[in-house]
């Protein structure tokens, strides 16, 4: 079963995190053999490469036998690879499909009509009219507000799991916490 439109994301837990040299970010990802070789096509962004040969170390997939497929399709998009993406601020990627109202960081309530009081930064809570930053919210594995996230494609929500030695890994290269979630569009 393909999941082309599901992504696992990796991002640093502080929204405010910037990696200044990417080049050495992404070629600390190549030593550690989480990524491979960039896809040189242009169907794909400039920073997106095959999973490296230690993938299967770092990411666990659930469930007794599941189907990866780690090369190219006839439609050249429906497998397993590797993006890198930074902004110069930070972005809200959410999941699309499985929407969940965020809880509101200050009464703890809700948020049902989160969207209609989004900002780029913030979200108003209709129950206690309070403003809090996105960084502030549990968005309970379904999204997060970063500049930079590590994006592993045709992965459908808790299907499979990073392991603790590759957040370990991506603290070693960028000395912040990472976390991670799931998103369909």
């Amino acid at each position: 079963m393909s999941h082309n439109n599901c992504s696992l994301y990796l991002c640093p837990a502080s929204s405010d995190f910037f990696i200044s040299d990417l080049a050495l970010f992404i070629k600390k990802l190549n030593d550690i053999e989480l990524i491979a070789q960039p896809l040189k096509n242009k169907t794909f962004d400039e920073n997106s490469f095959f999973v490296g040969k230690k993938y299967l170390d770092y990411i666990a997939y659930m469930g007794c036998s599941p189907a990866i497929q780690f090369e190219a399709s006839s439609d050249n998009s429906k497998f397993c690879y590797i993006k890198i993406h930074q902004f110069k601020t930070a972005q809200l990627i959410i999941n699309k499909i499985q929407k969940r109202a965020p809880n509101c960081p200050q009464c703890k309530q809700l948020i049902k009509n989160w969207q209609q009081h989004l900002t780029d930064t913030s979200v108003t809570c209709e129950l206690c009219k309070i403003t809090s930053n996105l960084e502030d919210f549990n968005w309970r594995k379904n999204g997060a507000y970063a500049q930079l996230f590590i994006e592993i494609t045709d992965i459908f929500p808790k299907e499979a799991v990073p392991q603790q030695t590759l957040l370990d890994q991506l603290v070693s290269a960028t000395n912040t916490d990472w976390q991670y979630f799931y998103s369909c569009k």
